[in-house]
């Protein structure tokens, strides 16, 4: 078996100590809650001033099976991802917020990652209970990229979304 070195080894050595910053952490902590706070709260104008003008949010692991650029979701510009969160809004119904989290912060404050459970009841009536990691980037206080990870049959289901294109679930199946 051929040695492992693809860019990963690459990107290691290019990583230096990030400057530690207790100001730009406290502006992606306030920024960080804010999203929480008003994403919760379906309160799209305040979910808009949490963001860059520029704003990305990826969602890699989709309903789409693919990862491949350009076969999963990726939102640009703040008009596109508001657009996501007033769908996403709607769609959702009474939610119990980010329960089990777990918050890591660089120590510059750059870079957030959270990991957590949603647990919900869609406008359609169903559960929809998903696992979540979002990787966060911040810039002056607001929050310049997302990246989310969650379980995309789930997703798919609460949604009513099709897998790879031609599947639509009716159930996850039986309670173990």
């Amino acid at each position: 078996m051929a040695e492992y070195q693809p860019d990963f080894h690459q990107v290691l050595d290019t990583l230096g100590e990030p400057a530690d910053s207790a100001e730009q952490r406290r502006k992606s902590r306030a920024a960080l809650r804010g999203w929480f706070d008003t994403t919760h709260a379906k309160d799209l104008a305040g979910v808009r001033d949490l963001m860059t003008d520029d704003i990305v949010v990826e969602i890699p692991f989709s309903e789409s099976g693919r990862v491949e650029d350009g076969h999963f979701r990726v939102y640009s510009g703040a008009d596109q991802v508001c657009g996501f969160w007033a769908a996403a809004f709607q769609a959702e119904g009474e939610s119990d917020g980010m329960l089990g989290t777990e918050i890591t912060m660089t120590a510059d404050g750059r870079v957030a990652f959270v990991e957590g459970r949603g647990n919900l009841l869609m406008s359609n009536g169903r559960n929809y209970r998903n696992r979540y990691v979002m990787r966060f980037v911040f810039e002056d206080g607001k929050v310049k990229h997302v990246r989310e990870y969650y379980n995309p049959i789930v997703s798919a289901y609460g949604f009513r979304r099709e897998i790879a294109g031609q599947y639509v679930l009716d159930s996850l199946g039986p309670a173990s």
